[in-house]
């Protein structure tokens, strides 16, 4: 048996044109970016919605508390989920949506390493930060 899929009585199925795939292809990323920013929003509010933990009145404190991790590893799984949306659309043909992802993994990118950044200072302060007493001089 033969399948004919084009001939005088029928016509060869038409294509949508490079400027109907180009804005459907825009859309996609923006669609995406969007989609990620509300994960991304959603992981942050519960993330900084959560009450810290009282101390352990049996374990005497050394120091200042460890590095959370949290924050880092939400937002680095999601950046990396990102990335990969970004080069299974480079794959497939879809090349502005590819790059508008890619554009959504560097700021996502640069959250993660700003979220590590600030939890790394609360771990590690600085050595006179609030130790320093007022000296007053009375004359």
């Amino acid at each position: 048996m033969r399948i004919r899929t084009s001939g005088p009585d029928r016509p060869a199925p038409s294509r949508p044109g490079p400027v109907m795939t180009t804005c459907l292809d825009v859309v996609l990323g923006v669609l995406l970016i969007a989609l990620e920013g509300v994960i991304s929003a959603v992981f942050f509010y519960a993330y900084a919605g959560s009450a810290p933990r009282p101390p352990n009145p049996d374990m005497a404190e050394a120091g200042p508390p460890g590095m959370d991790w949290s924050g880092t590893l939400v937002l680095a799984a999601v950046t990396a989920v990102a990335c990969v949306i970004a080069v299974v659309l480079l794959r497939h043909g879809l090349p502005i949506a590819g790059v508008v992802q890619l554009i959504g993994v560097c700021l996502l990118l640069v959250l993660t390493l700003t979220a590590w950044h600030d939890a790394y200072e609360d771990a590690h302060p600085e050595p006179g930060d609030g130790t320093r007493g007022y000296a007053a001089s009375y004359t």
